[in-house]
């Protein structure tokens, strides 16, 4: 793609993150893009307080541990591949940020306060449907976000 097709000019990538495939491929192409337009590359990962994911809350149980230790996990396990894999294709890394609440909410939050010109993050594919009766965290970013918006399947 050549920069002369962008319309707008691109100088901070965020990428939602919570170890999908699909947020994988979403960091995958926000690293790309990083690079194509030499832009600094924000990784997010937000933690749903009451909606620990179920693999973290047993191992918690046994191991006897707490959400600073979650967010020590997602800095080993999630952030630094990603941010070493950025650093290979010579973008301008910035640490990961680590959120807690609603992750539509801190995406929005974050983007608009480290002045993001586009956000790139995973979609489940939910149809209209599910969309309308379950929410969705990619729906909630598109619509309300003040920049650029990727979804990526």
């Amino acid at each position: 793609m050549s920069p002369r097709l962008v319309p707008i000019k691109i100088t901070r990538v965020m990428v939602a993150v919570d170890g999908s495939d699909h947020s994988k491929k979403a960091a995958e192409l926000g690293i790309r893009l990083a690079t194509l337009w030499n832009a600094q590359l924000y990784f997010i990962h937000v933690l749903e307080e009451d909606k620990t994911p179920n693999w973290f809350r047993e191992f918690a149980k046994v191991e006897q541990l707490g959400t600073a230790d979650y967010f020590e996990i997602v800095d080993r396990r999630l952030f630094a591949p990603l941010i070493a894999r950025a650093r290979e294709a010579k973008v301008q890394v910035f640490s990961g940020i680590r959120a807690r609440g609603d992750p539509a909410d801190q995406i929005l939050r974050n983007a608009e306060r480290k002045k993001v010109d586009l956000i790139v993050m995973g979609s489940r594919g939910l149809g209209k449907f599910s969309r309308v009766i379950l929410g969705s965290v990619s729906t909630k970013v598109l619509s309300n976000a003040q920049c650029t918006c990727i979804t990526v399947k």
